[in-house]
């Protein structure tokens, strides 16, 4: 199950186009980071010649243009959730995370806590906050958003009880890649509520993602395509110009344009999008 693929050719590549769609955004480009931020061995199993450390060599690339913000779901700090197959524990994990983002691409990323809700034992995630604080690490909150992801209320997350409950992160740098710490880390929700509230305050930012599979040049029965969807248990789909997407990437588009539809300007790169893939560098 082997293909060829030109690791220098693809750096080249998707450094181009993260200067050019950031280059057009007047405000911040904010680009979600689906999978590992840092190593790829699934590619680099499947697809002969792609370097597994090809992410980290983007990132530190852009380590003068770009910040980093690493996402977790409050829900895996008050669990206490063992991650990884080391068996690691959340805080210990996400420690050995944060210095190894920081060590890999001379960035020092900021911890962002999603899902909080405040009623529940929220003791316990201010002592991870305070513990990361004191190891100079910036720590952002985010809060419980009513029905979602399973319903979505555009008004009441456009309200002062959604986004604007949230922290609004200060992003001093062009580009902000948005990666997140085990499943569920709501990376999505996190860059569309800065996309808002950069908006709120004149700033229009955009937003892009950054996925290895499927590869949407490639067809759906493809059998690396195939091969990664059985793996992750997704379905396939094909879009009108023949482009390969996953379930996952089309509930993202749907979620984006639904919210952001009445916030963004008509010369808002998220305006160009017409297919999901169009979100995809």
């Amino acid at each position: 199950m082997e293909g060829t693929f030109d690791s220098k050719a693809y750096l080249e590549r998707l450094q181009a186009e993260i200067s050019a769609r950031a280059k057009q955004t007047k405000g911040k480009f904010y680009i979600k980071i689906n999978g590992k931020l840092l190593k790829d061995d699934y590619a680099s199993r499947v697809l002969d010649w792609y370097e597994s450390d090809i992410r980290k060599k983007l990132i530190s690339h852009f380590r003068l243009e770009a910040e980093i913000l690493v996402c977790i779901n409050a829900q895996e700090i008050i669990n206490n959730s063992l991650m990884t197959k080391k068996q690691l524990w959340c805080c210990e994990y996400t420690e050995l995370t944060l210095k190894k983002i920081e060590t890999s691409t001379g960035i020092k990323p900021q911890l962002v806590i999603t899902n909080i809700n405040m009623t529940e034992m929220y003791d316990m995630i201010f002592t991870f906050e305070s513990k990361f604080q004191k190891k100079g690490y910036k720590v952002r909150e985010q809060y419980t958003k009513k029905g979602y992801p399973e319903l979505i209320n555009t008004r009441f997350l456009l309200s002062e009880n959604g986004f604007w409950d949230d922290d609004h992160i200060p992003i001093t740098k062009k580009i902000a890649f948005i990666t997140g710490i085990w499943e569920h880390s709501w990376k999505l929700v996190t860059a569309i509520g800065q996309i808002y509230r950069d908006h709120e305050i004149g700033l229009e930012s955009s937003f892009s993602i950054l996925e290895t599979f499927p590869i949407k040049d490639l067809p759906i029965e493809n059998e690396i395509n195939q091969a990664r969807a059985e793996k992750k248990q997704k379905n396939l789909a094909q879009e009108p110009d023949w482009k390969t997407i996953d379930e996952t990437l089309e509930k993202n588009y749907e979620l984006l344009k639904k919210i952001l539809k009445t916030v963004v300007n008509k010369d808002n790169l998220i305006s160009w999008f017409k297919n999901p893939s169009d979100m995809c560098l």
